[in-house]
């Protein structure tokens, strides 16, 4: 049997008869990317119903990705800080933030596992990304290629082991020139993106293709060699890269 949970955003002080649809809208949106931050098109149900006690909004879905909240609530509390989170949900954070500023409401975040974490967001409250510890980077990533295509605009899914599923920005110019058909395919891409110099995570709402790669799977030195002088290219400007490091980790 299916075990669930939920996560609670209480309003304080605003009953439910004047919490207003669009704002229900608001937090519904990103508790959804709270719980669910890769993938969402395949998560399970999530219900919603609201209660007295200003208004308490419940989120309703399996247990797993509840905990998974739990714990990203209980690191937000010890750091004081959403840097070292998942990008997608740190995002949400600051659109609460922005939201509760905007409107001057106190909430507070929680969930129904025993002794819950909680995060109390205010416009007080300062829960935003520092932007020095996201970088422009030429990156290469591996996958599968999951999807692709799009009318409007296309993109590629692709299945990797380090980033999970990541969405990459293309044309369709560049998806039909390629002679091979990549779909379901392992593949290599060369693509810019943020990077999080204290996490390694990447910013997946802005993944953009620059190229196919040969790809590989048996260990070629040469070809490593090439990936390594294609890639050393970003830093050619930077007059020692080690300095220029150590500052950035002084800064965080």
């Amino acid at each position: 049997m299916k075990e669930f949970g939920y996560i609670e955003i209480r309003v304080n002080d605003v009953s439910p008869n004047a919490f207003d649809i669009s704002d229900v809208m608001e937090l519904l949106k990103n508790a959804e990317n709270l719980l669910y931050p890769n993938e969402r098109k395949s998560r399970p149900i999530i219900s919603y119903e609201v209660k007295e006690g200003s208004t308490r909004n419940i989120i309703k879905t399996l247990i797993g990705p509840v905990l998974a909240v739990n714990t990203v609530l209980g690191q937000i509390q010890m750091e004081n800080s959403i840097d070292s989170i998942d990008n997608t949900q740190a995002r949400a954070i600051e659109n609460i933030q922005e939201w509760a500023a905007k409107k001057n409401h106190e909430l507070v975040i929680k969930t129904s596992v025993k002794e819950s974490a909680f995060l109390g967001i205010s416009q007080h409250t300062k829960y935003y990304r520092s932007e020095n510890l996201w970088l422009d980077s030429d990156l290469y990533l591996y996958g599968k290629v999951t999807s692709m295509g799009g009318k409007t605009s296309p993109n590629l899914h692709l299945a990797t082991d380090d980033y999970g599923t990541v969405i990459i920005q293309t044309t369709e110019d560049v998806l039909a020139s390629e002679k091979e058909n990549k779909l379901y395919k392992l593949v290599g891409v060369h693509v810019k993106a943020k990077q999080n110099v204290k996490s390694g995570q990447l910013d997946k709402n802005e993944v953009k293709l620059l190229d196919f790669v040969d790809y590989k799977q048996e260990y070629d030195s040469d070809y490593l060699s090439e990936l390594i002088n294609q890639a050393s290219k970003t830093w050619a400007e930077i007059p020692d890269t080690d300095q220029w490091l150590a500052e950035i980790r002084e800064n965080l």
